[in-house]
This record gives C-alpha cells, sequence and structure tokens, in this order.
C-alpha cells in the first residue's frame, strides 16, 4: 500500500456497533479513502452507512472465505479491521495468505486471538500472572455463591447469568454444556480499549466505566484515568501478544480489586468512547497500517450517553 493513495478499508461484522463506531471514527478524522462494509445480515444498519457493502454467508459457511476473498479483491482492500469477533477469527487464521496478496490485516495473530475468545484457555493462560476471579468448568466444585456462567465461547451478553445459589447453577448447566463459573464480581465494571502497534507493543489503554449497558454493550460510560488498570492493560497486552485494537473487560471485587473478565481482541461496541475522548483508536490503527508513525494525546473524562439513529432504505435490500 503506498503511502499516498487513499486506502480503502474493510470492516466486517456491519451489524455491530464496533464497525459503525469505527466509520464514524475514521470520517471524524477526515479520512477520504473508501469504507467497505460486510455483514451477513442484509438489514445490518453499517452496511448502508459504509461506501460499499456486501452480504457475505455466515462465517460457518464453508464458502466464507473464498466469497470474503472475492469481496477483498473486487473492492481492493488495502486493510482489514477487526471489528467483528467471529470475522477476525477467520482473518486472523488466513493473515498469512492475505498479507501475501497485500492486505494488511490490522489484528491479533491466529493463536492469540484463539486464547483470548476461548474464555477458558484465556483464564489457563493468564490466571497466575494477571488478577482473575477464580474461575471453574465444574461445577460440583462451587460452594460459594453467587456465582457466574458464561459460555467458554461467547458474544456480548449471550447466555450469561447470575446464580444465586446451587439450584439455580444447576439449572444453567443444564441447559448446556459449554459454561464456565467464575466468582461474582459486585464492583464497578470497565471496559478499557487498547491499541498496539502490529508488532505487539502496547501504546495506550483508555478505561471507561460501564455505567448503564444493554445487550452486553455500553450505553451510557464515562472515560476515567487509572494508572493501575491502564498499566495491568498494557502489561496483559504485552504477554498475550496482542496486535492492533483489544478491548479489555475488568470488574472490582467485593473488597474493591481490579480482576480480569475477559479480552476481546478486536474493536469493542463502545470504542468510540475513546475516540471522543482524544484518542482515536481507528483513525491511529489505520496510520500504523501505513507505516507511519503515530503521537498519542491524552484523553479526557467525558461522560457519553448514546441514542438511536435510523437509516431508511428505499429498496428492498439485496
Amino acid at each position: 500500500m503506498s503511502h499516498d493513495s487513499l486506502p480503502t478499508v474493510l470492516l466486517p461484522g456491519g451489524g455491530g456497533d464496533a464497525a459503525i463506531g469505527a466509520m464514524r471514527s475514521l470520517r471524524r478524522a477526515g479520512f477520504e479513502g473508501r469504507i467497505v462494509s460486510t455483514d451477513a445480515n442484509p438489514l445490518s444498519t453499517g452496511l448502508y452507512l459504509a461506501d460499499a457493502y456486501h452480504v457475505l454467508p455466515p462465517i460457518k459457511d464453508e464458502t466464507f472465505f473464498d466469497r470474503a476473498l472475492e469481496v477483498i479483491e473486487r473492492e481492493e482492500i488495502d486493510v482489514i479491521f477487526p471489528t467483528s469477533g467471529f470475522d477476525t477469527l477467520v482473518y486472523s487464521r488466513r493473515k498469512r495468505e492475505l498479507e501475501e496478496r497485500g492486505v494488511v490485516v490490522a489484528m491479533s495473530d491466529w493463536d492469540t486471538v484463539e486464547a483470548c475468545i476461548d474464555k477458558w484457555l484465556f483464564y489457563e493462560k493468564t490466571r497466575d500472572r494477571f488478577p482473575l476471579p477464580h474461575t471453574t468448568l465444574d461445577p460440583e466444585s462451587r460452594t460459594e455463591f453467587p456465582c457466574f456462567v458464561k459460555p467458554v465461547r461467547g458474544k456480548g451478553a449471550r447466555g450469561i447469568a447470575k446464580c444465586e445459589n446451587a439450584a439455580e447453577l444447576a439449572h444453567e448447566v443444564s441447559q448446556r454444556d459449554d459454561l464456565i463459573i467464575s466468582d461474582y464480581l459486585p464492583g464497578e465494571e470497565y471496559s478499557i480499549d487498547c491499541l498496539s502497534d502490529l508488532d505487539g507493543r502496547p501504546l495506550v489503554a483508555v478505561p471507561r466505566e460501564r455505567i448503564a449497558v444493554k445487550e452486553g454493550i455500553c450505553v451510557k460510560g464515562r472515560t476515567v484515568h487509572d494508572a493501575e488498570m491502564e498499566q495491568a492493560c498494557l502489561d496483559l497486552a504485552a504477554f498475550l501478544g496482542l496486535r492492533g485494537p483489544s478491548c479489555m473487560q475488568m470488574k472490582r471485587d467485593a473488597e474493591g480489586r481490579l480482576r480480569f473478565v475477559e479480552v476481546n481482541p478486536r474493536m469493542g461496541g463502545a470504542t468510540i468512547f475513546a475516540t471522543l475522548a482524544g484518542v482515536n483508536i481507528a483513525w491511529l490503527l489505520l496510520e500504523l497500517a501505513q507505516g507511519r508513525e503515530v503521537t498519542i494525546e491524552p484523553f479526557r473524562e467525558i461522560t457519553v450517553l448514546r441514542y438511536y439513529d435510523e437509516v431508511v432504505l428505499d429498496q428492498e435490500p439485496k
């Protein structure tokens, strides 16, 4: 990709807030290149906010990557952003192949992505080095309540539950066999938007308190300076070998101590909060993808309240 050309950026997961936030962040920075969005659902809002869009099969479809490759070639994609958790797993797995075609895959390597998406693998990999809630796969070993259950591999708030007693835990476990069981953390909840360069060097961490959440996405939040939290996230990013953007989740336990809950190796659904606070992660990522050095200014502490907007389609989506 020439430094003098205007790049074309692919934003997968056009139905998600991360892709829409990345799009808005790039345009706030004055991006004049092209944005292409993809999704399996033709009614995904982000498709119609982009310069071009394509409806792809679900990632479990055996034709997904071939169809995606057709889009990448047709639209002359220069950079792929990690704005969809499921798509990121596929693109990171095919990273070398895509880079041989001249595409910058601005995300972590596949083994790192897998170690984050699989929550039990993440726990096993990090529990001896970083503060996490005690977690198990064995419901019989759980004696203290309440506790928290969630799928080993999941997205957003799907499949999560707080269990007040052994009977509720037994019910949840009877519904599915892929749950991990963790200590319940009653304190404040934070998302931390992080950025590493494409060689894996952590650059910045922007914490935000999740004041109100709907379906796993922060709808009211406040960016906060917290040196302990920021350093812990930078240390974890380095340990995992994260590249590009990531979104980390932390909560405080009953004693007020910070605990890591999970790491998403992609942009988060509310990463635009960091943009509004002064750290435009999407724009910085594009600069890194073009081989440029970046300067990151301190972010501001702001409160952000989100609201709905509308997209009107004049014809049946294709």
